[in-house]
């Protein structure tokens, strides 16, 4: 198994993070491990999120960086969903060049983190949601979810969208994102991945705690890499 579908419950959880720190956790353990984003919308002008992880994932040492455009083969300027930026610049995703790209990161790694656009069922075409896709490739799916009030409902529903498609749960992670987790909501965000865990039926890896640097975040991310990896061999 070397491909990993990171999804999240929406947009803004925090999957760019999760995916930059499990890579970086990843090649600290021997691997060759490289990460994709097949989709990006809402700019083309500064560092893209495949570049985010590369900050997080530290130092690759000898190893190649493979090439921008099979890292992420589409990056539009609209923030929206795949399908309706690529519309406004008279594009059009294709999936043969997606899974093109995937494959070829796949041949020469052990492990190829995919992170995905916004939630699981977005769109990347008028005919093709990312879920279909991802199951058309066969990749198992890890769930990052922002630790905030309505986190469950959306947590469930993603679970319930990748159990739909046949595809393998990994598992959830659950974000602490900077004004999240204080006063009168502290109750309910502790017991959001506990309630989660147990309708799902599905392990709860970690949470990640608020990180003012993300990238001084391995150590703090050190536990739920562990328990990714164990789960990750385990399937």
């Amino acid at each position: 198994m070397k491909g990993v579908f990171v999804t999240g419950t929406g947009t803004g959880v925090g999957k760019t993070v999760v995916c930059g720190l499990l890579a970086g956790f990843l090649r600290a353990q021997g691997m060759r491990v490289t990460t994709q984003k097949w989709v990006e919308t809402g700019g083309t002008d500064g560092p893209s999120d495949v570049d985010v992880h590369r900050r997080l994932m530290g130092d690759p040492g000898p190893e190649p960086e493979p090439p921008a455009a099979d890292r992420s083969p589409y990056r539009f300027s609209l923030p929206a969903s795949p399908h309706l930026a690529a519309a406004r610049e008279g594009r059009r995703v294709d999936p043969a060049i997606l899974e093109a790209a995937y494959r070829r990161l796949e041949g020469t790694h052990d492990a190829v983190l995919v992170e995905g656009a916004g939630g699981f069922l977005v769109p990347l075409s008028e005919e093709l949601l990312t879920g279909d896709f991802v199951a058309r490739i066969g990749l198992p799916v890890l769930v990052v979810a922002a630790n905030r009030l309505g986190c469950v409902n959306d947590a469930l529903l993603t679970a319930e969208a990748v159990r739909r498609r046949g595809l393998r749960l990994l598992g959830l992670v659950f974000n602490r994102l900077p004004g999240d987790g204080g006063g009168t909501r502290a109750e309910s965000l502790a017991d959001n991945p506990r309630i989660v865990a147990g309708i799902a039926r599905a392990p709860v890896l970690g949470e990640v705690p608020t990180l003012t640097d993300p990238a001084r975040g391995a150590e703090a991310f050190a536990p739920v890499g562990r328990a990714f990896l164990e789960r990750w061999r385990s399937t």
